[in-house]
């Protein structure tokens, strides 16, 4: 796990396959343990981009061990980028293993963008009728309902103007729906693959979503990815990780 030099680097163990992982410890005395997931590995997501390695970083500074890895065939990690099938089977592998450097406490899962939508899907029940993923509770950070499948609309969302083919992805926003446990979203004013309007009306019973004023789809402001503003999104990250532990 981590140490003073910050996150140790581990491995996860998906089927076979070899996925690189970074681990943040908790302190003394963890409460639980988090798994946290990436953007679209097919588009350029991987488990550094500041949003995931933020996510890690205020969940250990809550007391969760938090484990976040590349998808496989992102970098080092072994497998297939376009295997969103595959990637489900990984978060639950990651989470297991999370879960057993840390036994003790509630597992809780966070996610963006692509992540956060694995996330609420597995927490649902798997695509093949398999057990719903055992978490506490999850964070989705931009839950992605608007996928771009053009590169037209790769080019409107890094101008951050709204998409023209990309339709919403009602499975994903029936699955959000049907979450059992407590859920905390956060998205930008001006996100165009996750925005509000799409959200709202699928949240379960008992969700919070909390919106970023002039923030976009990466957490940045103004058009395409940028910096991510820490000064918004770390404090909106601490107050949903509080509200999750509080819930206990």
């Amino acid at each position: 796990m981590s140490g003073p030099g910050g996150p140790r680097p581990d491995v996860v163990l998906a089927r076979g396959r070899r996925l690189a992982a970074f681990v943040h410890l908790a302190g003394p005395n963890p409460r639980g343990a988090a798994v946290v997931c990436h953007p679209h590995p097919a588009h350029g997501g991987h488990m550094d981009h500041p949003v995931v390695v933020l996510a890690a970083e205020r969940a250990a500074a809550a007391g969760l061990v938090a484990l976040r890895f590349d998808f496989g065939g992102v970098r080092e990690s072994e497998g297939d980028a376009d295997d969103a099938r595959a990637h489900l089977d990984e978060v639950r592998r990651a989470a297991a293993h999370v879960r057993a450097l840390q036994p003790r406490g509630p597992l809780y899962g966070a996610g963006f963008s692509y992540g956060a939508r694995a996330l609420a899907r597995l927490a649902a029940g798997g695509p093949g009728g398999e057990a719903p993923l055992d978490v506490a509770g999850l964070v989705l950070l931009a839950p992605a309902t608007r996928v771009p499948r053009s590169a037209r609309d790769f080019g409107r969302l890094l101008l951050g103007r709204p998409l023209e083919t990309a339709a919403r992805d009602e499975r994903s926003l029936d699955a959000l729906l049907q979450v059992p446990v407590p859920v905390r979203v956060i998205v930008g004013e001006r996100d165009v693959v996750a925005p509000r309007e799409d959200l709202e009306p699928a949240l379960p019973p008992g969700a919070r979503m909390e919106t970023l004023p002039g923030l976009n789809h990466f957490f940045a402001h103004g058009p395409g990815a940028g910096a991510t503003d820490v000064s918004l999104l770390a404090p909106a990250l601490d107050r949903a990780w509080s509200a999750l532990l509080d819930a206990r």
